[in-house]
């Protein structure tokens, strides 16, 4: 598996995204200050084409906690990286693919160290559950 976050991998649709938030179908982990939800989908029952295969990424940091785009952007890059770098950690089934969302709960900066460090837990917790 490479080591990049190609367009295909990122979350866009509206209809998609509001698949993944819909209640009672997706489920949530928490490593403060970032939150996953996230929906696993099966593959073979999806084969609609407007239905996204493979695994995709929303990455959301609220305006509320940080009003200059610039911060909100710095974060969204960190959550990226260590997205970018630490993927392969998601172990899915056969025939099974995940759409997850993650969203920045605190109102500070971390350092980039340990925005990776809960990714990766949050990326563990997730194959655990399968």
């Amino acid at each position: 598996m490479s080591n990049s976050f190609p367009k295909s991998e990122r979350l866009r649709s509206r209809y998609l995204i509001d698949r993944l938030f819909e209640p009672g179908k997706c489920k949530s982990l928490t490593a403060y200050p970032i939150r996953m939800v996230y929906r696993i989908n099966d593959t073979e029952a999806d084969s609609d084409d407007s239905i996204k295969t493979g695994n995709a990424l929303l990455i959301s940091v609220p305006k509320k906690h940080f009003h200059h785009a610039v911060d909100r952007n710095r974060i969204k890059r960190q959550i990226r990286e260590a997205y970018r770098t630490n993927k392969e950690l998601i172990r899915l089934p056969e025939g099974k693919s995940v759409h997850m969302a993650l969203i920045w709960l605190s109102n500070t900066h971390l350092p980039s160290l340990e925005v990776t460090e809960k990714v990766k837990n949050l990326m563990h917790r997730l194959s655990e559950r399968q």
